[in-house]
């Protein structure tokens, strides 16, 4: 006659070693040390992300300031130009003085026989137009940050709540079946959250 522990089913023989103090002894240390790990690691990604948006608002800030310097070199061309316009054949010492005044996309613009045209505009606001592209890189960056740091944060909750599984399963007597089935559900979230850390950490 076969043995009541043969008889076990394999899905049942499985319970029973999920279940063994030291499998549960096993699965609380791992749980426990991914929670820590994931919680470790969206600190530092929220870390990173909160740098990441700072250079973002910074360079932001500077873009407007170049924006604004960029409007007054405009208007000193504007003046620059009229005085040179009203003293050519009048005093051309004058003119000259105008003349030296101008900025090098005026004096392009000049070359090309297109004064004030777009592309001139387009050299006056290069640098502020770079520094915008150069925050909302850094914006970007910071998104990819906090996206991973969420990752992490859904890594740690999964991981705790198969903690919270494991170590009520472990205070359960053997032959109590719900030592078993928390057991296992402890096991599938710890897989759960293994699967969605590394996922997030090779990203």
């Amino acid at each position: 006659m076969m043995s009541a522990e043969k008889a076990k089913s394999p899905i049942a023989r499985l319970f029973t070693g999920i279940g063994s103090t030291l499998a549960l002894g096993f699965l609380v240390s791992i749980l426990s040390v991914l929670t820590a790990a994931a919680n470790y690691m969206a600190y530092r990604a929220g870390n990173v992300a909160g740098d990441y948006e700072a250079e973002g608002d910074r360079l932001l800030a500077l873009s407007n300031t170049y924006y604004l310097e960029a409007n007054q070199n405009i208007i000193v061309d504007y003046n620059m130009y009229d005085g040179f316009y009203i003293n050519t054949s009048v005093d051309e010492f004058n003119a000259a003085y105008y003349l030296e005044q101008f900025s090098q996309p005026l004096r392009d613009s000049i070359s090309r026989e297109s004064l004030w045209d777009q592309q001139y505009y387009e050299e006056m606001y290069a640098v502020s137009v770079a520094t915008v592209a150069e925050a909302q890189a850094a914006f970007d960056l910071s998104n990819v940050e906090d996206q991973r740091e969420a990752g992490f944060q859904l890594s740690m909750l999964i991981a705790a709540v198969g903690l919270a599984f494991a170590a009520y399963s472990s205070l359960l007597k053997e032959e109590n079946r719900l030592r078993m089935v928390f057991a296992l559900i402890a096991f599938l979230l710890l897989a759960y959250s293994a699967l969605t850390f590394f996922g997030v950490l090779i990203s």
